[in-house]
């Protein structure tokens, strides 16, 4: 059967959409999120020669909000309409998938936000299916351990917590994980942090992103 240029970009832009770059990387503060992924980050660079493109969502969202002129610092992004806060999400979802055609992406963001009305979805609909993800890594680590990580960090104000209510958060974290896997086909990866072995959760990281 002879091909059409029409049927081969379709062919074409369908591969490239199966081609998923990207890692959703989260988990609840004080988790040790971020020492994971610099650590995963170096161990690509060194055992594969290649970099990985760390993006933060609330970023991405920041600086596309502030090329279309709808803010101009980060404070103005809370004020923003609800149907433009989501419009914006979006379109940086959209921004990230294009920036992983070309590079392996972790996106660093919240599955869930703690607020005093219950828990904000950190990853809506609208944002995962922009940005497909292949995989969603969930961080985590013993509640009690969180939660002493937590009370020794004078350098960030966090609302106190009991160890419990950690757990009830990070297994709500899973809950909200699963979720964007069914809407996106993505798989779930939980990644134990323990205490002292940063680096065991950094291989199972530097193994995902290069899977």
């Amino acid at each position: 059967m002879q091909m059409t240029e029409r049927s081969i970009r379709v062919m074409v832009s369908s591969q490239m959409s199966e081609a998923r770059n990207v890692v959703i990387v989260t988990g609840i503060p004080g988790v040790g999120k971020t020492t994971v992924i610099n650590s995963a980050v170096e161990k690509v660079k060194t055992d594969h020669g290649e970099d990985v493109l760390v993006l933060n969502f609330g970023t991405e969202m920041f600086e596309v909000a502030s090329k279309a002129g709808l803010v101009k610092d980060r404070d103005e992004m809370r004020k923003m309409p609800t149907a433009k806060q989501r419009e914006n999400q979006k379109k940086a979802g959209e921004a990230i998938a294009r920036k992983a055609e070309k590079a392996r992406v972790i996106v660093d963001t919240h599955t869930l936000i703690q607020t005093n009305n219950g828990y904000l979805i950190g990853l809506p609909e609208w944002v995962v299916r922009a940005i497909s993800p292949k995989t969603v890594v969930l961080v985590e680590a013993d509640s009690e351990k969180i939660a002493g990580r937590r009370s020794n960090d004078p350098s960030r104000a966090r609302d106190a917590q009991t160890a419990q209510d950690i757990q009830v958060h990070q297994e709500m974290c899973r809950a909200a994980a699963v979720a964007v896997g069914t809407l996106t086909g993505a798989t779930v990866r939980i990644i134990k942090n323990r205490e002292g072995k940063v680096e065991e959760a950094a291989s199972e990281l530097a193994q995902t992103l290069m899977e």
